[in-house]
């Protein structure tokens, strides 16, 4: 990668742009204090170029500002050293073209092989050096401030191999440190992924392995096995949920969990359908925990050995529903009894719980809470 192509990072760059901006302002303080001194020892012929010149001094460190800020690729590009060659240049002649006998312009010039470092590094800064040292040498010949002093140009060339040699260095530097973190991002997602498989491969060791061997054994018992069944195909269902969910807990998987948990505990069947995932939220844990004492007290109250299970989220709100085709409540007072409970475990949260029941037409309860 050449210098003039090469970029750290976008945190890196701005720390470039901002030692251009700060050494151009050190530079115009220098110029400004070399004018005051000029024009107090002695005013030259033409002393509105050295207003003239101080003004384009003012105005284009401010722009180098403004730019830095507003447009920075614009500022590390040509066009913008093109521009900043035209002012620097400028400000560098205008000593030579007001007739001073001194050069006032101080080191703001010398800020543009910060310019130069900006858009290619060494060569950049050595181009600007170069530009400079050629002009200067001139304006020294032209005001007859003799060979020693035009010697000084060289200066322009120190400082552009110095800055724009830490420039490349800083970017080569970043460069290698992105490329680290980028190989050890890649290392450590190569770790969890043969994490994850691990796991998986525990878990189906753990469950579905043991499981068919239970079957196995416990073939002479059709209801065991079908229990056995089923209760598999429940955690594999589970599993798979948590593997393809987006959120690190998922209402979907944790439903599901507390569905089977029922199931184990009463030995009955709940049909699942749960559309909508999102991640655990205390409303959601509430309506979670509500809708577990729903499937209980179906399992256990409503003699119907088939309960199904249906969850939606809808203009916000996350819906579920219990519902089994049991004995239904017998009295009002006991499904009042039924009510309250379930609805102190969401009333914390501004959820609602709606029973609709009547005998022998079984009971279907709606928990209802914001996501």
């Amino acid at each position: 990668m050449s210098s003039f192509t090469k970029r750290g990072s976008a945190d890196l760059e701005a720390t470039l742009r901002r030692m251009v901006v700060v050494f151009r302002f050190l530079g115009l303080i220098w110029m400004l204090i070399l004018v005051a001194v000029t024009l107090r020892v002695e005013a030259p012929p033409r002393v509105w170029i050295v207003w003239a010149s101080v003004g384009l001094a003012v105005l284009w460190t401010f722009l180098t500002w403004l730019i830095s800020r507003t447009q920075p690729r614009f500022m590390a590009g040509w066009w913008w050293f093109a521009l900043d060659t035209v002012a620097m240049l400028a400000i560098g002649a205008a000593s030579v073209a007001s007739g001073a006998t001194e050069l006032f312009h101080g080191g703001l010039p010398l800020s543009y092989v910060f310019t130069g470092a900006l858009l290619g590094g060494l060569p950049g800064s050595l181009i600007a050096a170069l530009l400079l040292g050629v002009e200067q040498l001139v304006v020294h010949i032209i005001a007859g401030f003799g060979a020693v002093r035009a010697a000084g140009s060289v200066i322009f060339f120190v400082v552009g191999a110095i800055v724009g040699w830490t420039f490349d260095k800083l970017r080569d530097y970043d460069l290698a440190r992105q490329a680290a973190q980028d190989e050890l991002a890649a290392e450590q997602a190569a770790v969890v992924l043969h994490e994850e498989r691990a796991v998986l491969a525990d878990r189906l060791h753990d469950s579905v392995l043991q499981t068919l061997h239970a079957i196995r054994m416990g073939a002479d018992d059709p209801s065991q096995s079908r229990y056995l069944a089923r209760r598999q195909e429940r955690e594999l269902r589970r599993n798979i949920e948590e593997w393809r969910s987006e959120y690190r807990e998922s209402f979907r998987a944790s439903l599901l969990s507390v569905r089977d948990e029922v199931e184990d505990t009463h030995r009955v069947e709940i049909d699942a359908v749960i559309r909508d995932d999102a991640q655990i939220s205390p409303n959601l844990s509430a309506a979670i925990e509500a809708a577990r004492e729903a499937m209980t007290n179906a399992a256990k109250h409503s003699g119907s050995r088939n309960i199904s299970l249906y969850s939606e989220f809808a203009n916000g709100e996350a819906h579920i529903h219990v519902r089994d085709s049991g004995s239904g409540f017998t009295n009002e007072d006991q499904r009042n009894r039924v009510h309250e409970r379930l609805a102190r475990r969401v009333e914390s949260v501004g959820g609602l719980v709606e029973i609709d029941t009547a005998p022998e037409s079984g009971t279907e309860i709606k928990i209802i809470v914001g996501r």
